[in-house]
């Protein structure tokens, strides 16, 4: 009851046009974004989990909600400058985890005959290889947006990291600890052998180790000699991130 309070009274600021911090979580889907959107209304923000505030556009959208999930924005630039002073999340997952994940939501959408797809959203190596292709280069475009600004973003597995939850309470200035909530967030789902093979043929053909599919934010063989310099590879890393 006390949560719902404070969403409606969020919701009413929001309004008035008073509350115009945001937090953003501008990572992928299928990065633990529904137990994301829930660990946000548990602490009483209203919180968007959907597709429409992507384009950035929305005006009233943006305003009416206070945390925003569930896929990448096109212009996160512009959401900075129309939100100054918000707070960044760059949710991250293990590569493998990752690809898995998005082409057994493939498979269950063309079961359930919801399937809206195209050349780059299909259970094929085209579109795998088209998934590690953007994910890195979107993973290091939002590192060096903030690489002279790191207090504005955190790098979280909120999957991986049983501390996810507590170190995103911490970044939006909540103390103590906190329990990772786990809505529909399942690792230990059976791997279909044809994914398993199709993953590795995908990665054989762009040129990335095995060892890299472990990797949560990037993979250094496809990035630039820069982006290996400057950036670690995998939240194990703590040097930046930490």
């Amino acid at each position: 009851m006390k949560q719902r309070s404070s969403i409606v009274l969020r919701r009413l600021l929001n309004q008035t046009g008073l509350a115009r911090k945001k937090v953003f979580a501008v990572g992928f889907n299928k990065t633990g974004t529904s137990s994301l959107h829930a660990l946000f209304e548990s602490l009483g923000r209203p919180s968007y989990h959907g597709n429409r505030w992507r384009s950035c556009d929305d005006l009233a959208l943006l305003r009416a909600y206070d945390c925003f999930s569930d896929g990448i924005p096109k212009d996160l630039a512009k959401l900075d400058r129309l939100f100054p002073g918000s707070k960044f999340i760059l949710q991250v997952r293990d590569l493998d985890g990752w690809i898995y994940s998005r082409l057994a939501h493939v498979e269950r959408s063309k079961k359930a005959h919801t399937y809206k797809g195209g050349a780059h959203w299909d259970a094929t190596e085209e579109a795998v290889k088209a998934w590690v292709r953007e994910r890195n280069a979107h993973h290091l475009s939002v590192l060096s947006y903030f690489s002279e600004r790191p207090s504005d973003l955190l790098v979280v597995n909120f999957i991986r990291d049983e501390a996810a939850a507590t170190k995103i309470c911490g970044f939006l200035g909540k103390t103590g600890s906190y329990r990772r909530p786990e809505k529909n967030m399942n690792t230990r789902k059976s791997r279909p052998a044809e994914h398993t093979a199709m993953i590795g043929r995908s990665i054989a053909a762009l040129g990335i180790p095995e060892r890299e599919l472990e990797y949560d934010i990037y993979c250094p063989s496809i990035a630039g000699p820069d982006a290996r310099a400057g950036f670690p590879p995998d939240t194990d890393v703590q040097a930046l991130f930490g």
